[in-house]
């Protein structure tokens, strides 16, 4: 993997998640998909030839699509309220959290990594 190839594939996994984060309605299969492109992410970046400053700066990002513990305080109301409705709109909103999480870390990774290129 090339500099430049680093740049554009950080550049697209931060649309995916701008993308998937502006959705109605996030699928499994939307996260199943972004997973399998993180993890091919990751294994390339371990095979290449980059410095430790930037390996170290791209171990920052917390790649982690769990939508658990993410945004619970907000929705406590809505247990009783809306029972499987809530709980569908929770895990919406908590999914909407982890993939801004994930779009801004690496938005700052990217631009550290691009100070260090």
């Amino acid at each position: 993997m090339t500099e430049e190839t680093l740049i554009k594939y950080l550049e697209f996994l931060k649309t995916e998640c701008l993308r998937h984060q502006n959705d109605k309605i996030i699928t499994d299969d939307e996260i199943n998909q972004l997973q399998i492109e993180l993890q091919n992410f990751i294994n390339r970046i371990d095979k290449s030839s980059f410095s430790k400053e930037i390996k170290l700066e791209i171990s920052k990002i917390d790649f982690d699509l769990d939508e658990e513990n993410h945004n619970h305080s907000k929705f406590k109301v809505f247990k009783f309220i809306g029972g499987f409705q809530a709980k569908e709109y929770k895990e919406q909103e908590n999914r909407k959290q982890r993939f801004l999480k994930l779009y801004n870390d690496l938005e700052t990774s990217l631009f550290k990594i691009k100070t260090i290129l």
